[in-house]
């Protein structure tokens, strides 16, 4: 399967914000970069951040995030799995293509589909949005957002309306409650942290400090930082979603026992680099699509797919 066109050139910010809104601007409300803190205001905040239990829970969360990835950051956490088989990659890939070339070439040429977001921040909230739920879910979501606020990206004004402000406001998304909990703790986050809404100095950043960085934010696991990875920092990791882990588990290529935290970890270890983005794509539309691998499948049909590759 040829990577399409449309997602081989990059989009600008002006394609990206036809969909979802006008782009975030690196800082925050001109007020507030014209009011300005003084040094003695900042070491205060800082000490005060210290002091706070949430905060100190939060740090905790984050150090046991990092330490359960970083653990297999390059390596898997099953050494002694030998699937799947960089052969059986290529297999899935010929006959996973075979099946949903065209389906998964409609989606990636749908206009409200992204190509790429360059501003860090706007892709981790566009990631946010749309996990756990389908891309039409997360597109009302943000529709929505952009009638309200004008903007997907409209920071100031999202942290000065305030959570149940939100929350209404992505209902038609589903999700609502934890994903406004998310956006408003992750803004909150970056505010006291940088200052500004620019995170976009992790494009220069090695994988492990860009992990690092997303993963320390509250609600933001492994999942949604590739995610981030992949469409903003344009880094080649192997992303897995509902629809992938169960197929990696049905099909024998994680144990039984995995997680999604792990299964990604082994995943992104044992696929070979040049076929992990459209494997991905093509493991979802198999996942949305096939009688016996898709959610909810009762049993008693066989998949078309471990048909041609004989998987056990």
């Amino acid at each position: 399967m040829r990577r399409s066109t449309r997602l081989a050139t990059p989009a600008t910010l002006q394609q990206v914000s036809k969909t979802i809104g006008k782009a975030s601007k690196p800082v925050l409300s001109e007020d507030k970069a014209a009011s300005g803190k003084s040094s003695k205001a900042e070491s205060s905040k800082a000490s005060k951040r210290l002091d706070d239990p949430e905060d100190g829970q939060d740090q905790k969360l984050a150090a046991k995030k990092w330490q359960s990835w970083s653990a297999h950051a390059t390596s898997s956490p099953f050494p002694d799995l030998q699937r799947p088989t960089p052969f059986e990659c290529q297999e899935a890939y010929r006959v996973l293509d075979s099946m949903h070339h065209d389906a998964v070439e409609e989606e990636f040429n749908d206009p409200n589909t992204p190509d790429t977001i360059p501003n860090v921040l706007d892709a981790m909230m566009v990631a946010v949005l749309s996990s756990a739920t389908s891309w039409n879910n997360a597109k009302r979501a943000m529709n929505s957002m952009k009638q309200v606020y004008g903007s997907v990206f409209a920071y100031d004004d999202i942290v000065a309306g305030g959570r149940e402000k939100l929350e209404a406001t992505i209902r038609c998304g589903g999700l609502h409650i934890r994903k406004s909990t998310i956006i408003t703790s992750m803004l909150k986050q970056v505010q006291e942290r940088h200052g500004t809404w620019d995170l976009n100095y992790l494009h220069h950043a090695s994988d492990e400090d860009a992990m690092k960085e997303l993963i320390s934010y509250k609600g933001i696991g492994p999942k949604c930082a590739f995610v981030v990875m992949t469409w903003s920092l344009k880094r080649n990791n192997f992303t897995v979603d509902t629809h992938v882990y169960r197929i990696a588990g049905l099909w024998g290529w994680v144990p039984e026992k995995a997680n999604r935290e792990q299964a990604q970890a082994h995943l992104d270890a044992t696929i070979p680099k040049e076929i992990k983005f459209h494997l991905h794509f093509l493991l979802i539309q198999h996942g949305r699509t096939c009688p016996a691998c898709r959610g909810g499948s009762k049993g008693g049909v066989r998949c078309e797919a471990q048909k041609q590759l004989k998987v056990k």
